[in-house]
C-alpha cells in the first residue's frame, strides 16, 4: 500500500497526528531528498536508523519504475515531499498512476499545501477555479498566460522567485486589467497576501514592500 502524506510547508506545527503516527510505524520512505526528510524526522524526535529511504526526482528510468512497482506490491510505503502535499506539481504523480495501472491500493492524507490557503484567501469568488501548476518557463508560457487571463473562472498557479517579476510585466504586455492575488511564504513567519490590481502589485515590488523571495502563488480573475 502507498501512503501519500503531506509535510509542513514551514511551520512544524502544521502536521497531523495521523502523519506523526505513520512516521513512526512505516519503515520505507520515498522522498525528494533523503537528507531533508531525515532532518524532518529528527525535528519530531523520531528514530529512523531502522528505516529505508529512497530518492525520487523523476520517472524516466524504467528500471527504477520496476523497482518501485515490486516494492509497492509487497510493502507499505510512504511517499513524501520536502514540503507540502505530494504531488500537485511534482514527478511523484507518476507513482500514483503506477498504482492505478497495477491495482495497488493508495491513500492520500489531507493537510498542508500552499494552494488551498491561497484560494481561500483570494478576495474574488473561488467557488470554481482552475489550477495550472507551474507555468512553462519558455515554450507554451504565453499560451498558458492567455488561457489564465481569458478563463471564466479564477486561475491559480505557482511561480518561481526567478520568474515572478518577469510574470508581472508579461501580464502588463497582455493588457491584463483584472484582479490579481499574490501570496508568498504561506504559513511562514513573513507570510504576505495581496489582493490588488496589477499596477499596485508592480508598485509594491518597486518599493520593496513585496520582496521577491521564495515561491509565489498567483491568482488571476
Amino acid at each position: 500500500m502507498l501512503y501519500i502524506i503531506p509535510t509542513p510547508i514551514w511551520n512544524r506545527e502544521d502536521i497531523t497526528l495521523r502523519a506523526l503516527r505513520l512516521f513512526k510505524e512505516l519503515e520505507i520512505f520515498i522522498c525528494e531528498d533523503t537528507r531533508t526528510f531525515k532532518k524532518l524526522l529528527s525535528m519530531y524526535e523520531i528514530e529512523y536508523s531502522n528505516k529505508e529511504f529512497y530518492s525520487l526526482t523523476s520517472f524516466t528510468d524504467k528500471g527504477k519504475l520496476n523497482f518501485y512497482l515490486n516494492l509497492l506490491k509487497s510493502k507499505d510505503v510512504w511517499l513524501v515531499s520536502e514540503a507540502g502535499t505530494p504531488w500537485l506539481s511534482d514527478p511523484g504523480k507518476s507513482l500514483i498512476q503506477l498504482c492505478n495501472e497495477n491495482n495497488i491500493i493508495y491513500t492520500v492524507l489531507p493537510w498542508a499545501n500552499a494552494l488551498v490557503p491561497s484560494v481561500v484567501s483570494a478576495s474574488f469568488d473561488t467557488s470554481s477555479f482552475i489550477f495550472l501548476g507551474f507555468l512553462p518557463q519558455k515554450k507554451g508560457r504565453q499560451t498558458a498566460l492567455k488561457k489564465a487571463i481569458q478563463s471564466d473562472v479564477p486561475s491559480f498557479f505557482y511561480e518561481s522567485v526567478h520568474r515572478f517579476e518577469k510574470l508581472l510585466f508579461e501580464l502588463r504586455d497582455l493588457w491584463f486589467n483584472g484582479k490579481i492575488f499574490v501570496a508568498r511564504e504561506i504559513s511562514k513567519m513573513y507570510e504576505q497576501i495581496f489582493n490588488w490590481n496589477l499596477d499596485e502589485i508592480i508598485d509594491l515590488v518597486k518599493s520593496k514592500k513585496l520582496p521577491i523571495k521564495w515561491e509565489f502563488v498567483i491568482g488571476l480573475y
